[in-house]
């Protein structure tokens, strides 16, 4: 498992990279996935990013990797579109989506549930992200530091 101060280093290293290309590191995960190490970059622009930008973002960033070398070992690199359940990272990201609906995982229970699903109605004076239920309009404050993961958690209608 890789540790926070590896992320945070491959962190510093590829976000001045993706921003001077015009584009937004949403996130960055280190993980095994079928028993070898990837290292993927989620990366975005308004109006979406496609698999050719993904593509340029890549042969990029992978010379800064190799010469920096922050990962012991052989890893994959990936680089993607965050896709439309786009994770919500930074407190930015839930101002950003105010009024989109969302899925908040916490790390402990708040009011005896862990999940939160409705609409996101961005941060308290407190700094806490609101989540309103959809059905019941009950609005909860969450501690940032107390999420476990969010995401844009879009209705698809067929």
């Amino acid at each position: 498992m890789a540790t926070s101060s590896t992320i945070e280093t491959i962190e510093t290293l590829v976000r001045p990279i993706v921003e001077d290309r015009g584009y937004e590191l949403v996130d960055l995960q280190l993980r095994t996935d079928r028993g070898r190490l990837v290292l993927r970059l989620l990366v975005d622009r308004p109006g979406g990013i496609t698999l050719d930008e993904c593509a340029s973002v890549s042969r990029e960033v992978a010379p800064h990797l190799e010469v920096a070398d922050p990962i012991r070992g052989a890893y994959v690199l990936e680089v993607s579109s965050p896709g439309i359940r786009r994770p919500l990272k930074r407190p930015g990201d839930f101002e950003r989506f105010q009024g989109e609906r969302v899925r908040v995982r916490t790390r402990d229970p708040v009011d005896g549930r862990r999940t939160f699903r409705g609409i996101c109605r961005g941060l308290d004076e407190a700094g806490r992200v609101v989540v309103e239920d959809a059905r019941t309009g009950t609005r909860t404050s969450l501690d940032p530091d107390g999420i476990q993961e969010a995401n844009l958690d879009p209705e698809i209608r067929f």
